[in-house]
């Protein structure tokens, strides 16, 4: 019998860029998570204290409204972050991908800055026994999370709004 096509065998060699890449994957996986959750607790406390100290002195407003400036600035960031992660097309625009790159990056950075000094708002644990928990700066502002928090919040509807309005405008147009 004779075969039409000549079919290459399978090898284990073949399927071995994917494990590796599948593995430089799970580390750079790792090492955001890792980011995520170490860097803001360090941050918390090495300069949210700080930030806080420097935005009720400074701050036009004082510390609830660098909050919501924060949390407002929070879904944005997060816009960027994956519109920056999504366009990046490294074969046909080299120059472009790298420029969404440093912007993924650099969101990625102020995002991690802005975790650090939020977990020294919160004012749950911390406490010492029969004490107040929380930190100096929940204590001396008791709300200053939830003024984050509801910014954000806001900051996200009001993006899936800009978005949703965005898309019928654009498929209205294109009829």
């Amino acid at each position: 019998m004779e075969q039409d096509e000549e079919q290459a065998p399978v090898s284990d060699a073949a399927s071995a860029p994917t494990r590796r890449r599948d593995y430089k994957t799970c580390l750079a996986m790792v090492v955001v998570i890792a980011c995520v959750v170490c860097v803001p607790a360090v941050g918390g406390e090495l300069w949210g204290r700080d930030v806080w100290r420097w935005a009720g002195v400074s701050w036009p407003g004082g510390v609830y409204s660098f909050a919501v400036l924060m949390g407002l600035s929070v879904p944005g960031l997060l816009l960027l972050l994956f519109a920056a992660l999504t366009s990046l097309d490294w074969q046909r625009h080299a120059v472009r991908s790298f420029a969404w790159a440093g912007a993924a990056f650099g969101g990625f950075i102020v995002l991690i800055a802005i975790g650090g000094a939020v977990v020294d708002t919160w004012p749950f644990g911390g406490g010492r026994r029969g004490g107040p928990g929380g930190t100096d700066t929940s204590r001396q502002y008791p709300s200053l999370w939830a003024a984050g928090l509801g910014a954000t919040v806001v900051g996200i509807l009001v993006l899936t709004v800009l978005i949703l309005m965005s898309e019928k405008k654009r498929r209205l147009s294109h009829n």
